[in-house]
């Protein structure tokens, strides 16, 4: 009999994928050769907006690089002691000085990326003058790196590291330039102007003791904590270098308490009050833990709190810890509901009990102002900003989705949305725009001497060449656009390209007509046949599924998750979580045997009794039917097993069992095989397990899910769904 099969090396029907485009549109041509356009890219884990752009034409060529008019906030950094404010997209950077309330400079890349990654976020110190980031190897490797603002000084602090596109193994004092970073299982200290001067020691008298990032945390700029094992050191940061000089002799600092449990510093997390006598401590974002020290540092510490996360109504994606001017831990949980796709956070006061102090639906980041006595937040299409001792509301600023946040002092915060970037005085409740974040439609004045844009916010603006920035105009009545002077004429056309939904070509009116595009990427024939579909294995074990789908969400993928009979009986809340947020479910069969051994009589009615038996579980819990779609346990299956399926009217999903993920499988190693096998055969299907309930310390690959997509983004991949035949 034929097998109805999908492989690994072929997806054969393709819906719902994850494309990356780029749509040119609103075209304007004034009588000065200038030409204004919008770029629009949908691109895979980024926010979807339209750029304004406009260009000089010379010879029916771009005189310059076009240059960005809207600059939409994908990340914010304040530099030089805020002098400068700088907002990064995939396009490029903008330089806003904040002393002259005008747009310096802008650095753009010849050619708009086709595919374009989540920007990696900075690690910036606390006056804006260094920072540390993570510059790109490899597909899942990077070198951390760090570099001065007012120079071209650049110095590798590690190589081969992780890549990762959210977190950065570094931590900067609040007040000085000190610098804890993480290199190969180890933790360091470093002052970057000793660096850059040529005086600072070598990096192996800079070892503070074994960990990661995690196993360090400033608790002022006088006191570093340090957690090794079980004890928990305090280090004087005058005592640093000593420290590190004579470390096989004088230890890690001083012990002030131990720990009842080992830390782990890989899965692990803590913070502690200014002077170091008091922590709350994260396991595996699973337990939590405020502790205090004795004045014996060798005695254990005495556990004031400690409780698991028992939230019936929602999973857990993240935690964040803060300390109000009292040195009493505030717990921040993100959460993802069981019943609800948006995600909301808990805020609770913890001492010998945790007393909730807000809920928050629809919550985004929060940010912690300057001096520490205030938190901002946003929720929805809203930012708020609270006292952060007594928790009460101070003000907050509505009108558009936000994007990212940066507190300029105690008092202003800089402000990006999808749709402006605006300056926000707390203390006077006011806030003005200073730049537009993305433009739906622009058009020259009749003049041709002014630009006006439209950015859905129910306002007209007016862009101000001195300042490069944009005032309010309110409502106006719109000239219709035009595209040709006499000399070009400007329209839309077909790309060659697969990446650009269309292209700009410009047609010279002289004596020598010529019709070019614009951006000579579109005229490049490209075509696209490296597809990859996402499969999640929910096998018995919900480890994981918070964090994947709060990852898919992030970066706007879609997958399918193949459901077993076990776990759809010890997790139904998690399964409804599963259909609640939209995501195609396939049957693994209603157990975890495996159906190739010959202990069992396997025929096609107890195949088809078990797919029904998980159908029917699967209804009575989500009230939602399985996807004609199939796999047995592990991928373990022959032919019989296949055609049984088949005449039951499923379709088998099959994945090669020596390429199976394993408990004891390094999560790395397995993305570059996947990336390799994927790049070999054009696409494929990628497994991904959700949790494993016999091994405990070993490391999986959904907590790497984000490397993995970007892996596949940066090879040039689609990522869809497995649909009908």
């Amino acid at each position: 009999m034929k097998k109805c099969l999908i492989f690994v090396l072929t997806v054969l029907f393709i819906s719902n994928a994850a494309f990356s485009k780029i749509t040119f549109g609103k075209l304007d041509l004034n009588k000065n050769d200038e030409l204004l356009f919008t770029v629009k890219n949908e691109a895979t884990g980024i926010d979807t907006y339209s750029t304004l752009f406009r260009c000089k034409l010379i010879k029916g060529q771009p005189q310059t690089i076009p240059q960005m008019l809207s600059f939409y906030p994908e990340q914010m950094e304040l530099l030089k002691k805020g002098s400068q404010l700088q907002v990064r997209n995939i396009y490029g950077t903008a330089l806003y000085n904040t002393k002259t309330s005008r747009f310096t400079s802008q650095t753009i890349d010849q050619n708009l990326p086709e595919h374009p990654l989540p920007l990696v976020p900075y690690a910036m110190n606390f006056d804006g003058s260094w920072y540390c980031c993570l510059e790109q190897t490899s597909f899942i490797t990077a070198d951390l790196v760090l570099r001065a603002v007012d120079s071209d000084y650049k110095y590798v602090l590690c190589h081969s590291l992780q890549m990762s596109f959210d977190k950065i193994p570094v931590k900067w004092s609040k007040d000085k330039n000190l610098l804890l970073y993480e290199n190969k299982g180890a933790v360091y200290f470093v002052n970057p102007e000793a660096l850059k001067s040529g005086v600072e020691i070598d990096e192996k008298y800079r070892k503070i003791g074994d960990g990661t990032i995690n196993s360090v945390e400033f608790s002022s700029s006088q006191f570093i904590a340090y957690i090794n094992d079980s004890l928990l050191y305090k280090i004087n940061t005058k005592e640093l270098y000593t420290i590190g000089l004579y470390s096989g002799i004088l230890g890690q600092g001083t012990v002030v308490g131990r720990l009842p449990f080992k830390f782990n510093p890989k899965l692990d997390k803590f913070s502690t009050n200014k002077d170091v006598s008091s922590i709350l401590l994260v396991q595996n974002d699973k337990m939590f833990s405020y502790l205090a020290t004795h004045k014996n540092s060798s005695d254990y510490m005495d556990i004031l709190y400690s409780r698991p996360y028992t939230d019936s109504s929602a999973s857990l994606i993240d935690s964040r810890i803060f300390w109000d001017k009292n040195d009493n831990p505030i717990l921040w949980l993100e959460k993802l509901p069981y019943d609800n796709d948006k995600v909301r956070s808990s805020v609770f006061r913890i001492s010998n009990v945790a007393s909730q102090v807000l809920e928050i639906e629809d919550s985004g980041q929060s940010f912690v102002s300057p001096d520490g006595e205030k938190i901002a937040f946003y929720a929805g299409s809203a930012l708020y900003v609270y006292n952060l001792n007594n928790w009460n509301r101070l003000c907050e600023l509505t009108g558009e989705k936000i994007v990212s946040v940066v507190w300029a002092d105690s008092w202003n915060l800089y402000v990006g949305g999808e749709k402006s970037i605006r300056r926000w005085n707390i203390l006077a409740d006011v806030s003005e725009v200073i730049a537009l974040s993305s433009v739906s439609s622009a058009y020259w004045t009749m003049d041709s001497s002014t630009i006006i844009a439209d950015n859905n916010s129910g306002n007209n603006y007016e862009f101000l060449n001195e300042f490069n920035t944009w005032r309010k105009l309110g409502l106006s009545a719109k000239r219709e656009s035009s595209t040709q002077n006499g000399r070009y004429r400007v329209f839309l056309g077909t790309s060659t390209n697969y990446n650009y939904e269309n292209a700009i070509f410009v047609r010279s009116l002289g004596k020598n007509p010529l019709t070019s595009a614009l951006y000579k990427e579109t005229a490049k024939k490209k075509t696209s046949s490296k597809r990859v579909a996402l499969v999640f294995d929910a096998y018995d074990n919900a480890d994981g599924l918070a964090k994947v789908i709060s990852v898919m969400k992030k970066y706007k993928v879609t997958g399918d998750f193949f459901i077993n009979g076990e776990f759809i009986r010890r997790y139904p809340l998690e399964t409804k979580q599963i259909v609640t947020n939209g995501y195609n479910c396939n049957s693994m069969f209603f157990s975890l045997s495996d159906l190739t051994l010959d202990t069992f009589i396997i025929d096609e009615a107890f195949i088809r009794r078990g797919l029904a038996r998980n159908e029917d579980e699967f209804y009575n819990t989500t009230g939602k039917e399985l996807l004609p779609y199939w796999h047995a346990p592990f991928y373990k299956a022959n032919e019989n097993l296949v055609a049984y399926g088949q005449a039951a009217g499923y379709t088998y999903i099959d994945q090669k069992t020596e390429n199976l993920e394993k408990p004891e499988s390094e999560p790395l190693i397995l993305i570059q095989e996947y990336y390799t096998r994927a790049v070999k055969n054009k696409g494929g299907v990628i497994p991904v397990t959700i949790g494993y309930t016999n091994v405990h310390d070993s490391d999986y690959l959904y907590n790497y899910l984000d490397l993995l997509i970007c892996s596949l983004i940066q090879g040039g991949f689609d990522l869809v769904t497995i649909n009908q035949l």
